[in-house]
């Protein structure tokens, strides 16, 4: 995944939503100062691929990335990812399994996001936070509400 080209956010939308963008703020201040990138969509498979840099102003006391931090960079992804593949939404609820520490040795994070189920308004988004060897960081459901 390191060496995926970056996409062009305003163009995907643009693509992806028309004049709609507009009604938007795109990209989202969240996404600028987390340096979110996105390196992957695939619209047949509602999914998507972040870039997150691992940064030391993300630090808990001890020295690896803060819980909340993880679950900003997969609202990172879950919100463009929600965007581009429903009505207009917004996140209800993030449940999120840390199934090991994010230290600083890890320069970059990849949040691959997915939807995976559709029950009338709310959207069910599973994620999972990556290195750029595969290993798994941490799992994440997401509901979120069609507005």
């Amino acid at each position: 995944m390191k060496n995926k080209k970056l996409i062009d956010v305003i163009e995907l939308f643009s693509d992806v939503l028309g004049d709609k963008i507009n009604d938007f703020i795109v990209p989202p201040p969240s996404f600028q100062i987390m340096q979110c990138e996105i390196i992957e969509y695939r619209a047949e498979e509602k999914s998507l691929i972040a870039r997150l840099p691992v940064l030391k102003k993300w630090q808990n006391p001890f020295g690896t990335m803060q819980g909340g931090m993880i679950d900003g960079a997969i609202d990172n992804a879950i919100g463009p990812l929600s965007l581009l593949v429903a009505p207009v939404n917004m996140t209800r609820t993030i449940e999120t399994k840390i199934l090991k520490a994010i230290t600083m040795d890890v320069e970059t994070i990849y949040v691959k996001a997915k939807l995976v189920e559709v029950k009338k308004r709310r959207l069910i988004f599973e994620a999972d936070v990556v290195d750029d060897e595969g290993l798994v960081y941490a799992t994440s459901r997401i509901v979120n509400f069609i507005i």
